[in-house]
């Protein structure tokens, strides 16, 4: 499967550009392989705010089915389509998501929370379009952290919106704040009805523990387990496996 790789942005591109989908769609997948006994190729996978639909492009020869959705239609879709027959999207509002109830397999949720309306309304259509048992990768940013990814400004994102804009303005203009990301225990109350496992932890001790790691990553060989969890929510970004449980319970990893 060949399309060209996107290095910037080009025409058909969200303004933030479509770069390196392939290494975050292998990103995704080897989570989900590696925290997770789900056979894909059998599976039902849907892309929520999949903007122009590189990561889905990607992801598409792993499952049995994949759907982008986003609020907006992109003009890269079609080309995707066209190279692989198990892709479709939707251009669909998060408020009228139109996929039945309990019918997808796996929920790729990545770098949207922050950029909704109402993170709690997108949260509660992963649990309804989810089978009992079935399972969301939910990654996004971390309001402690003191670079906004964004716009790749430290601090601006902990001052109030007003005053944060009207400084872009002064200083970068062009530059918009138009996220609004929350801390690791904001996120985990938003996700009380799964069974939420941080996989941040488990996926650097991993990377740490190949034979090929350099740098830092041999470093964090020598940390233990226990000290990555409970240093989690200072990641700057949040990876989490999130489980819709099959008998309404809930646990915690």
């Amino acid at each position: 499967m060949s399309l060209e790789r996107a290095t910037g942005v080009a025409e058909g591109d969200p303004h933030w550009g479509s770069a390196n989908r392939d290494q975050k769609a292998r990103n995704i997948l080897e989570c989900l392989g590696l925290l997770t006994e789900l056979n894909l190729a059998t599976q039902s996978c849907v892309d929520i705010g999949c903007g122009s639909g590189g990561i889905s492009f990607h992801l598409a020869p792993s499952f049995n089915t994949v759907c982008g959705v986003d609020q907006e239609p992109w003009q890269r879709w079609q080309e995707y389509m066209s190279a692989c027959p198990n892709l479709s999207f939707r251009e669909e509002s998060i408020e009228s998501l139109s996929l039945a109830d309990e019918s997808i397999d796996v929920v790729i949720c990545n770098q949207v929370y922050e950029h909704v309306r109402s993170p709690e309304v997108l949260i509660a259509q992963i649990h309804r379009i989810l089978k009992p048992d079935g399972v969301c990768y939910f990654a996004g940013p971390n309001l402690l952290h003191p670079i906004e990814p964004h716009v790749h400004w430290p601090f601006v994102h902990w001052l109030p919106r007003r005053l944060a804009q009207a400084l872009l303005g002064i200083f970068a203009p062009g530059k918009i704040l138009d996220s609004r990301a929350t801390t690791y225990w904001g996120l985990r109350s938003w996700l009380h009805e799964f069974i939420i496992l941080d996989a941040v932890p488990q996926l650097i001790k991993h990377r740490a523990e190949s034979p090929k790691a350099v740098g830092i990553w041999r470093f964090f060989r020598h940390i233990p387990h226990g000290v990555l969890k409970i240093l989690a929510f200072l990641s700057p970004g949040f990876i989490f496996l999130i489980h819709k449980p099959d008998n309404g319970g809930n646990e915690e990893s």
